[in-house]
C-alpha cells in the first residue's frame, strides 16, 4: 500500500474491515461525554465517508498501560516505539519491515500512537491522524501517556483533594493512589509517595510541563534520565486522567536499577532510608549539573546545616591496677559544620530481657517520647560515636522548609535482625524546633507532620529470623486541618486513625514548616 496524506475531502481510500472491539472510554467526571456519546461520535466519524476510516471504534482503552519501559516487544529497542491502541503492544517503526507494520497486517490492528511524539498513525497505510475533529477523541489517551498541568491546577493541588475516575467509573483521590509492588519494591514505593507529597518538590516537577518551562524540561529530559523519569512518575501520581486507580513505578525503577547496578531493584529488599539518601543525592547532583547551579530544588527544600562538636576520649592503662582508664579531652574538642538530608534519632537499646522494662515478667514494648530523642540536637547532650570520641550536635539557622527524621532501628546494619528495634515513639502532630537551634529563636518554629513511613516485619519460620520479610507502609496527611489521614500499603488504601499512628514502628517522618 502506498503512503497517503490524510485530507478531509480525500475519497481515495478503500473501506477497511474493522474489529468489533469494545471501546472503553474515560469515565464521566473527566469530560462531559458519556460512553454512549463517545461511541456514537466515533461511529459518526468513521462513517462520515464510506471510503475513509479512522478505526477509532477498534481502540480498547482497557489494554493500554504506559507505566512500563517504552521498548519494542520484538527488538527491545527504545527508538521510534509505537503502541498499538487495539491490543496495547509496544512495537517499533512504521517502515514495511518494522514490527509495527507487520503487526498491523498480521493482526489487522490499524491505529498506533508514537510514544515519543504523541502522534497517531494508521498502519499499514502510514498516514497521520492530524485532524482536530478526530484527535480530540484521543486526548484522554495522550493525557494517560503524558499528564499535563497548568499553573492554576498545580496551585489547587495544595488546597483541595480532587476526584478522578478510572475506566470503570470508580472514584479515586488524586495524589493518594497505590503504587504497584512488582516483587520487593515496597521500600521504594513509600519513598516515592513521601517525596511526592512535599509540595515544593512536587510543584517543581509538575511545572516542567508548562509551556514557559519548555526549555528547562527539554534540558532535564536530555541530561538526566533519572530526573526525567521521576518527573513522569510524579505527574502520573497526581493525574486526574488515569485509566486505573493505581500507578506502576516499573519504568522509573528500571532506570534506578540500571544506574545503581541493581543495588536498588524490584527484586531485592533494602531500606527506604538507604534508597532515599541515594535518590536525593543523585537527583540533586544531576540537577546541579544540568542547570549549572550550586543548589537544586531538593537542597533548598530539605537540606539543612548542623554543627558537630567532637570530643576525643583517651584510653590509658593504670600502671597500678592494670585497668584501662578513659578520660575526656575537653581541651582537644573540635567543631565543624556539615549539611544533612535527614536527622538521625537514636532509639534506646532493645532490652535483653523483656521483663526488664516494667520490672516484672511480661512482654511490654518499650516506649520513648520524640522530645527525649530530639535532645540529641540540643548542643549539650553527648553521644558516643566510637570508642575514641564523643559528639554533640546543634542545628544551625535557617532550618529547611521540610525536615526528615530517621528513627534508627538497626535494620540497616549487616547481620542485624530484620525485626529491628521495636521501641514505640510517641509524637505529636506538631513540633517546635526553635529550642534545638544554636541560637534559640524568640519566635516558635513549628513544623507539622505530613508523612510517616512505618516498618513492619512478617515473621518467618526460621528460628534465626533469616527469612523474615520486611514490609513498608506510609501514613499521609490528607487535609490542612490534620483531621484526615490515609494509609497506603502498595495498592491498599485505607483511612488512618491519627491518634493511633504512634503505635506503629515509625521509621521515617517528614515535617513541614507551618
Amino acid at each position: 500500500m502506498s503512503k497517503r496524506a490524510l485530507e478531509d475531502n480525500d475519497s481515495s481510500y478503500k473501506k477497511k474491515t474493522r474489529h468489533d472491539t469494545n471501546t472503553v472510554l474515560a469515565a464521566p467526571g473527566k469530560n462531559d461525554q458519556t460512553l454512549d456519546d463517545i461511541k456514537a461520535s466515533e461511529q459518526t466519524i468513521n462513517s462520515t465517508k464510506a471510503d475513509n476510516t479512522y478505526y477509532l471504534d477498534t481502540i480498547d482503552r482497557s489494554k493500554l498501560d504506559f507505566d512500563f519501559e517504552k521498548v519494542c516487544s520484538v527488538t527491545l529497542s527504545n527508538v521510534n516505539v509505537y503502541c498499538c491502541l487495539v491490543c496495547g503492544t509496544f512495537l517499533q517503526g512504521r517502515s514495511k519491515s518494522s514490527p509495527a507494520y507487520l503487526h498491523s497486517i498480521n493482526s489487522s490492528h490499524r491505529i498506533f500512537l508514537n510514544l515519543h511524539t504523541e502522534k497517531f498513525f494508521i498502519l499499514p497505510d502510514n498516514y497521520e491522524l492530524s485532524s482536530n475533529i478526530v484527535t480530540r477523541h484521543l486526548d484522554d489517551i495522550r493525557l494517560l501517556l503524558n499528564p499535563r498541568y497548568d499553573i492554576r491546577r498545580i496551585k489547587e493541588l495544595s488546597t483541595k483533594v480532587f476526584k478522578g475516575y478510572d475506566l470503570r467509573n470508580h472514584a479515586y483521590d488524586v495524589g493518594f493512589i497505590g503504587l504497584n509492588n512488582i516483587q520487593n519494591n515496597d521500600y521504594a514505593n513509600v519513598t516515592i509517595q513521601a517525596l511526592s507529597h512535599i509540595v515544593l518538590i512536587r510543584d517543581f516537577y509538575l511545572s516542567l510541563s508548562l509551556e514557559e518551562n519548555q526549555s528547562e524540561h527539554e534540558l532535564v529530559s536530555r541530561k538526566s534520565v533519572l530526573n526525567h523519569n521521576f518527573e513522569v512518575l510524579l505527574k502520573k501520581l497526581w493525574s486526574q486522567h488515569l485509566f486505573k486507580n493505581h500507578v506502576s513505578p516499573h519504568e522509573f525503577l528500571q532506570v534506578v536499577s540500571s544506574i545503581t547496578s541493581k543495588k536498588f531493584s524490584t527484586t531485592s529488599e533494602t531500606s527506604p532510608k538507604d534508597f532515599l539518601v541515594w535518590l536525593l543525592n543523585r537527583l540533586h547532583s544531576d540537577l546541579v549539573k544540568t542547570f549549572s547551579r550550586k543548589r537544586s530544588i531538593l537542597s533548598k527544600t530539605l537540606q539543612g546545616n548542623v554543627e558537630v562538636i567532637t570530643i576525643p576520649i583517651e584510653a590509658k592503662t593504670n600502671e597500678y591496677t592494670l585497668k584501662v582508664d578513659f578520660s575526656i579531652q575537653e581541651e582537644k574538642k573540635s567543631s565543624k559544620k556539615t549539611n544533612y538530608w535527614m536527622l538521625s534519632l537514636d532509639l534506646p537499646p532493645d532490652p535483653l530481657f523483656k521483663n526488664s522494662v516494667s520490672g516484672k515478667y511480661g512482654n511490654e514494648i518499650p516506649q520513648v517520647s520524640i522530645f527525649e530523642l530530639l535532645k540529641k540536637y540540643n548542643g549539650t547532650q553527648t553521644v558516643q560515636s566510637s570508642s575514641t570520641e564523643l559528639r554533640s550536635y546543634k542545628l544551625l539557622e535557617p532550618l529547611p522548609p521540610y525536615i526528615i527524621l530517621f528513627y534508627d532501628r538497626g535494620i540497616e546494619e549487616p547481620g542485624k535482625s530484620k525485626r529491628g528495634n521495636p521501641t514505640v515513639v510517641k509524637f505529636p502532630l506538631e513540633i517546635d524546633f526553635s529550642e534545638y537551634l544554636e541560637k534559640p529563636s524568640k519566635s516558635p518554629l513549628n513544623y507539622r507532620l505530613i508523612s510517616n513511613i512505618k516498618h513492619e516485619s512478617s515473621v518467618g519460620t526460621d528460628i534465626e529470623r533469616s527469612i523474615d520479610k520486611e514490609q513498608w507502609s506510609i501514613d499521609l496527611r490528607k487535609s490542612d486541618t490534620d483531621e484526615e489521614w490515609t494509609t497506603i500499603r502498595d495498592l491498599e488504601i485505607e483511612r488512618c486513625n491519627k491518634e493511633l499512628m504512634f503505635l506503629s514502628e515509625c521509621y521515617l517522618q517528614i515535617w513541614e514548616r507551618c
